[in-house]
């Protein structure tokens, strides 16, 4: 208890980019654990050792068994995707954390925008691994990519996350192609720390109404990963 009030604590005085990196720096230390099978983590038993992916030190090993046995599997079941819903397509994943979790989608060519990358690859993510993936160091405010440039734009739990969701929104329109696709992961919840943005149904489409064939396919109090509590919910959004 008195641990958990200290981070707490910690966590508010911290800037929001640093309660972040905190966050992630405590998560590292969870998922070895995890890869160790002390705990289950996130509804996720621990990996059997045919699972466990091999790499220069340990840690590095439980990270990328991590992003293989859940980040993955957690995109393709939050999403509701086929791992070859984006064959052939530039994918802009908004808000991909310190893991590139939309690897799950074969034959992409996959950009992952993150303002923190930086700060994950000080907490130890090893990030340099992912080879065939684009890292984007940007905020969701300011891409820093040319106009109509992606084929398919997604994002898992992220957009409540950002700064300025309205401006996030109008830079979304920009870099994607007239007729591109976008489906999104959505939590709405009140504001935290580093969850800022109070988002619902009528949010959405006011932000996200220039879309075409824009809907909701699907409301839940679950995801892979949890299970919410009251007053909070999870939306699926797509053109697709």
């Amino acid at each position: 208890m008195l641990r958990h009030l200290v981070d707490r604590l910690r966590t508010h005085l911290l800037s929001k980019q640093d309660a972040e990196a905190y966050f992630w720096r405590k998560e590292i230390s969870r998922i070895q654990d995890w890869f160790n099978g002390t705990i289950s983590l996130y509804n996720t038993p621990p990996p059997t050792p045919a699972q466990k992916v091999k790499a220069s030190n340990p840690k590095d090993a439980s990270i990328l068994t991590w992003h293989r046995v859940h980040q993955e599997v957690k995109y393709l079941k939050d999403l509701e995707l086929p791992p070859d819903a984006f064959q052939g397509m530039s994918l802009l994943d908004v808000g991909s954390g310190p893991m590139p979790s939309a690897t799950c989608f074969c034959s992409a060519k996959l950009y992952c925008l993150e303002p923190l990358l930086p700060n994950y690859m000080e907490v130890g993510f090893p990030l340099h691994v992912y080879s065939s993936v684009h890292f984007v160091n940007g905020v969701s405010e300011a891409i820093p990519v040319p106009s109509a440039f992606f084929d398919a734009v997604i994002s898992v739990n992220a957009i409540d996350h950002v700064d300025d969701i309205r401006q996030t929104a109008l830079e979304i329109k920009r870099v994607m192609k007239p007729r591109a696709l976008l489906r999104m992961h959505v939590h709405y919840h009140s504001p935290t720390r580093c969850e800022p943005i109070e988002l619902n149904d009528v949010f959405f489409r006011e932000l996200f109404g220039w879309v075409g064939s824009l809907r909701k396919l699907k409301a839940s109090k679950k995801s892979h990963s949890t299970t919410l509590g009251k007053n909070e919910s999870f939306a699926l959004w797509s053109n697709f």
